[in-house]
């Protein structure tokens, strides 16, 4: 694992690597592969992803101006695999990787339009005293001043998203109770089987509405949020772009294998540049690697393994 890390990253830092992305992403080219050759080192299982895809997928996050390195929480580049036995050992093969948004990443998008001033995210605690009425999508919350911190019975009930519109300074709120927010991964996410979901060797899933419930849930409740909300057509398509992504992930796992798996899963998430005019978020982004059929990597010249860059 350790040589194809380094392997990786030396064909990521290599100067026709620089000198394509130079190309495609001018002066940001090289922000974008230093974070992916950091993004790599810190997730290794990536450099058993196809380097076209692993590049298309990351720069899925450049056109929109997020960075994917995982303290940030703007953007994830998550590896699915498949678990087999070979020679009676469970490992994981046909890695693939996976955009994903992240709310800190839909914050950032949103405020850089200039039509929302504020806009954030919480968790709902019993503690806050919420009462919520579904007919009129109202909120109340009878003690603003909770903390939870300093509640060791601190019971979570669910997730708000707000934003303040620029134009007239009023706050709006959207609520999702913990049972709209479950009800919601069950029903959209192939990942998610129920809270108390384990497999059948005990085992809690490795998914992010496991691991990052919290996040993913705010996330959720934000784009609900944005639906209505003054937006560009750029953020309209990323938000549905990552619907896409969440609801396209499917098991693919042999039936005599452990479930299919996020091979690591980013960490909670943490909390102006200018827009560019027009974006297109699709699968024309350029790929220097879209025609080669690429190897393991093997003691041949660097660039053999995937062909020259054109």
């Amino acid at each position: 694992m350790a040589n194809e890390v380094a392997t990786r990253q030396k064909l990521i830092n290599s100067d026709k690597m620089q000198e394509h992305f130079a190309q495609v992403l001018k002066d940001n080219a090289p922000s974008f592969l230093s974070g992916l050759s950091t993004l790599v080192g810190l997730n290794p299982d990536l450099a058993q992803t196809n380097m076209g895809e692993l590049t298309s997928t990351a720069m899925r996050a450049a056109v929109l101006d997020l960075s994917v390195l995982p303290d940030l929480g703007e953007a994830y580049v998550i590896p699915y695999g498949k678990r087999k036995k070979v020679n009676g050992e469970w490992v994981t093969t046909d890695v693939k990787p996976q955009f994903q948004l992240g709310y800190r990443g839909i914050i950032k998008l949103v405020q850089n339009t200039g039509l929302i001033s504020h806009i954030g995210g919480s968790v709902v605690y019993e503690g806050h005293d919420v009462k919520y009425n579904s007919l009129f999508d109202e909120l109340k919350i009878g003690n603003e001043d909770y903390d939870p911190e300093m509640d060791e019975k601190a019971n979570k009930v669910g997730y708000i998203a707000y934003y303040t519109d620029v134009k007239t300074g009023e706050r709006i709120v959207k609520y999702w109770s913990m049972q709209r927010v479950l009800k919601h991964a069950t029903e959209f996410s192939e990942t998610f089987k129920g809270p108390d979901y384990k497999d059948k060797w005990g085992n809690t899933p490795k998914t992010p509405w496991y691991s990052n419930l919290d996040a993913m849930a705010i996330k959720t409740v934000m784009k609900d949020l944005l639906k209505f909300a003054p937006k560009t057509s750029k953020i309209a398509q990323a938000l549905a772009e990552d619907d896409r992504e969440e609801r396209a992930t499917v098991d693919v796992t042999p039936v005599d294998s452990h479930e299919n798996t996020i091979i690591d899963v980013p960490k909670s998430e943490p909390e102006k540049k200018p827009e560019p005019e027009t974006v297109t978020i699709n699968d024309d982004i350029p790929n220097p690697f879209a025609d080669v059929e690429e190897t393991k990597p093997t003691d041949a010249p660097l660039f053999d393994e995937i062909g020259e860059l054109q």
